[in-house]
């Protein structure tokens, strides 16, 4: 045997023998974990789940888990993982392409009139009918009812003038089952075109007269702030002074009054209730001032624990609008003030009658202030956020100026962000809607705008809808880096503006001017937004109806796998042929605004990139 020049013939020589690489079913949990993290859709994680038993069985006890939690941090759902995956990735595009189907809704067909004595004669000769329509106050939740992502009731209530309207709408294996054994009849009274079952329920008053009893406040107790009678909760404020806490049932067919809450007769400009297991309820008054009560002291007759007088006598102002950050902390926009916006710590007990802060329509809290300006909406962001701290410490407040200023209680400046809308700039905002820390929407004072804003900064977005899409082919869209595969992953990863929807509910001038006076839905994961234009309520449902599998909510799992069109579009979304078609604007600073506008269900416009097949030019000339 030869001697190697590098080695003796008393030693050894030691080849490295090269272990195997374990396989990615051979992993442990956490490192598949850490994977699932850096996967950028939810269709990756199918076929992961495709490759063998071992790694089907990880995606969907944990992979589906952490795809949620990692992609969508703000948004907090029922623990049914796939499922949630599923609809959040849906509602994610539908956002991003602007798919909207946007109708009128009204009491109809299953509709019960509380109390049961009350008389429907239309109005005597010469009584005065309301020159204008009444304002909508909004409220809404979903409950989940059983072991599913689809078994829930979504409970929806608005004030319309004088009376109350509220809509129950049950849905999942549960309600479809009960569908099936309806007969047609039945289906057609009792149920949507998703097979939703679908109760309505209207409140008034002989007492109530629109215009000077018009309900200016509604708030739905949530399921672990009212009894378990089966009943809903409700405090009701109105115009006349009237606040009331009404119990409405819908098995039972009856109404009761559990509570007054003593005003002095003064208005009820807004009202708010807090989220704590035994609340506190916070009013507005005419007389500017704040008045905060017990929710359940059991008894019929409820005097305020404290009052607030936010606006002194001598001062001109109103006090706008109040809102519970968290249960023992308040927010209270007024107006107009050189520090229309205060914030005061409350509780049962005592609360002081100096705010724990002031802000002012300046950056710098400490700086001489001589400009004033009035707080319209005030909401807190999602208290899951991972910079909010402690929950109620990061809000939103719309302004007269039109500004939308997100605060932060632990910053010395009186705003850490502002956003305006470029297209209609100095119109005020009259309402807000968070859509967790991804997203919000304004309400403007005019042309019945819903503003859409993102909150997250370019190329700091966790998901990215259009990641499951096909690359462009265009010549004009070639690669621009390793990182990106096309301009058009480009343009919807760094370029994602806000942009106005007109929401336009019918062809009458006034009707069309309308502001947004409210706007509420009733989870962060919830494809439908509701609102309150003059005279009427909007559903917005965000869905794009070209997507053959949409969200449960929209009868995704009763559909076949075929690719909807035409008529079939309209049978599924609109049966009743009463969508409205929508117009749209980018907020853009740089060249010119193009109008877009919506074709009707079951045609397509011009096929923007990024934009729902349905938005097109309309009748104006393609640019």
């Amino acid at each position: 045997m030869g001697t190697s020049p590098l080695h003796g013939p008393d030693k050894a020589v030691s080849i490295p023998v090269m272990m195997p690489l374990p396989l990615l079913a051979e992993l442990p949990a956490e490192l598949l974990n850490q994977i699932v993290c850096h996967l950028e859709t939810a269709g990756a994680l199918l076929h992961i789940s495709l490759t063998c038993k071992r790694l089907y069985q990880y995606v969907e006890e944990n992979g589906y888990r952490t795809f949620v939690r990692s992609r969508f941090p703000s948004v907090q759902t029922p623990p049914y993982w796939k499922d949630a995956a599923h609809a959040l990735t849906t509602l994610s595009k539908a956002w991003d392409k602007k798919a909207f189907v946007a109708r009128s809704i009204y009491p109809e067909k299953d509709v019960i009139h509380l109390p049961r004595w009350r008389s429907r004669q239309p109005p005597r000769r010469g009584q005065k009918r309301q020159t204008m329509g009444y304002q909508p106050v909004i409220d809404c939740y979903v409950e989940q009812t059983g072991n599913s992502w689809s078994a829930r009731d979504e409970i929806l209530a608005w004030g319309a003038g004088a009376e109350l309207n509220l809509r129950l709408k049950g849905m999942g294996d549960k309600v479809e089952n009960q569908w099936r054994a309806s007969d047609d009849d039945e289906r057609t009274l009792k149920y949507d075109q998703f097979h939703h079952r679908r109760k309505w329920i209207t409140y008034k008053d002989d007492t109530h007269y629109d215009g000077r009893d018009d309900i200016t406040s509604v708030n739905l107790l949530r399921p672990w702030q009212k009894p378990t009678d089966g009943a809903e909760h409700l405090i009701i404020g109105r115009a006349s002074g009237e606040l009331v806490h009404v119990c409405l049932s819908n098995r039972k067919a009856q109404c009761n009054i559990v509570a007054r809450f003593a005003t002095g007769d003064r208005r009820i400009q807004s009202a708010h209730v807090s989220s704590a297991r035994e609340p506190l309820l916070a009013a507005c008054l005419s007389t500017g001032s704040v008045v905060v009560y017990p929710v359940f002291p059991h008894s019929l007759d409820i005097k305020p624990c404290s009052e607030i007088p936010v606006i002194p006598v001598s001062t001109s102002g109103r006090t706008w609008a109040t809102s519970f950050l968290r249960p023992e902390r308040l927010a209270i926009g007024i107006g107009p003030s050189t520090s229309p916006l205060h914030i005061y710590d409350v509780s049962n007990s005592a609360t002081s009658s100096k705010p724990l802060r002031k802000f002012s329509v300046s950056k710098d809290c400490g700086a001489p202030n001589t400009i004033t300006s009035s707080v319209y909406a005030i909401v807190p962001l999602e208290p899951s956020s991972q910079a909010s701290g402690t929950a109620g410490d990061v809000f939103m407040s719309g302004w007269y100026d039109g500004s939308i200023k997100v605060h932060d209680l632990r910053s010395p400046d009186c705003q850490v962000n502002t956003f305006t809308d470029p297209v209609d700039t100095y119109s005020a905002i009259y309402s807000l809607l968070p859509i967790g820390r991804e997203r919000f929407v304004a309400g403007g004072a005019r042309h019945s705008i819903m503003k859409i804003f993102d909150f997250r900064m370019s190329g700091n977005r966790r998901y990215f809808a259009a990641n499951a899409e096909a690359c462009s082919v265009d010549k004009e869209d070639e690669s621009r880096g390793p990182s990106t595969c096309c301009q058009y992953h480009l343009d919807m990863r760094d370029d994602r503006p806000g942009y106005n929807t007109f929401l336009d509910p019918s062809n009458q001038c006034r009707r069309a001017e309308s502001p947004v006076y409210s706007l509420a839905s009733a989870a962060p994961y919830s494809p439908h937004i509701y609102a309150g234009l003059e005279g009427r309520v909007v559903q917005l449902d965000v869905v794009e109806v070209m997507d053959r599998f949409p969200d449960q909510s929209f009868g995704g799992r009763n559909w076949s796998s075929g690719r909807p069109e035409g008529g079939d579009l309209r049978e599924r979304y609109d049966p009743e042929h009463r969508a409205l078609k929508l117009a749209a604007l980018e907020h853009t600073t740089t060249g010119s605004m193009k109008l877009r506008l919506q074709a009707e269900l079951g045609k397509r416009g011009e096929g923007f990139k990024g934009w729902d097949a349905r938005w097109g030019w309309g009748s104006r000339r393609k640019e």
